[in-house]
């Protein structure tokens, strides 16, 4: 690959176009090249985004800062999901709920994983079922506009916090681990470094498991910066541009390598919408010109 990043900067822009899965993946192989320190383990998270109104804006920022909400809406947010889901939450096969201030995270993971805006943003630990996201749920509205894949070295960006100081900078903490709260909490006192952290959410659900999800979170602050226009962002930070013209194609190539909503999310929701491609795939149903209409 030729394109060159420019290091220490804001990530405005993409390093690559891709048309097909092995583009991607050699895309991949190059941000390996490109944000991983020479010599030694590194671990990579990648992120699907749709394209925003703006084409040139796949800015990295978390749900509770758009259309013109801030973190500091999230106790709102909070207590009306708390009022309105416990009901449904008393029915639910997952870990209970814990007390004290481990409970807090676990609500917050909730609301992301059911569309209630936070200042959480989804990863992934899996190269391809980022991409998958980057191409899904795609309406008329989206013809002609490019997908993206953000790649992250979260253990670079991390450098930024001392969890702990008995292991080496960089450390991913869990959300229960009291540190966390400590810097990221409801409570948490303004913070000089205004970046977000790597952290592992609590293993609640079936599609956090199936998708290998990884989040990123913000401070508890009213003004936030998206992740890529921090001045340094571009030292743990790529993006990759995905064709438009070449989306079918790779839709396609991720349904045969067996990446599909099925897999991605595996309950019983998604049980009727995978009993009706199959039959359609396999030629089961009739065709209306061959059929017999009954009078």
């Amino acid at each position: 690959m030729s394109t060159e990043i420019q290091q220490s900067s804001p990530v405005t822009r993409c390093v690559t176009r891709i048309g097909s899965v092995e583009d991607y993946l050699r895309a991949v192989d190059y941000a390996f090249q490109k944000i991983c320190p020479a010599g030694g383990r590194c671990e990579l998270w990648y992120r699907g985004q749709n394209q925003p109104a703006n084409q040139n804006a796949f800015n990295l920022e978390p749900s509770i800062t758009r259309r013109g909400r801030n973190p500091q809406m999230e106790i709102i947010y909070l207590s009306k999901f708390k009022s309105y889901a416990i009901p449904f939450v008393q029915e639910l096969p997952s870990f209970p709920i814990p007390n004290g201030p481990a409970a807090y995270w676990h609500w917050l993971f909730m609301m992301q994983h059911y569309g209630v805006p936070t200042r959480l943003l989804d990863w992934s630990r899996d190269a391809l079922t980022a991409l998958f996201f980057a191409l899904d749920g795609r309406g008329a509205n989206d013809v002609g506009k490019d997908a993206a894949v953000w790649i992250l070295n979260p253990v670079l960006l991390n450098e930024a916090f001392s969890f702990h100081s008995f292991v080496k900078a960089g450390y991913i903490p869990n959300v229960d681990e009291k540190i966390v709260d400590l810097y990221f909490g409801p409570n948490a006192e303004i913070l000089a470094s205004k970046k977000p952290a790597a952290v592992i959410g609590p293993l609640n659900n079936p599609h956090i498991v199936a998708q290998k999800g990884v989040f990123t979170v913000f401070p508890h602050d009213k003004e936030i910066i998206p992740l890529n226009l921090f001045s340094d962002a571009s030292d743990y930070l790529l993006e990759i541009c995905v064709a438009a013209n070449k989306i079918p194609l790779i839709t396609s190539q991720l349904e045969h390598y067996g990446v599909t909503r099925f897999t991605l999310y595996p309950d019983i929701t998604e049980v009727t919408r995978q009993i009706n491609l199959e039959v359609q795939e396999e030629g089961q149903l009739p065709s209306i010109t061959n059929s017999i209409i009954p009078m």
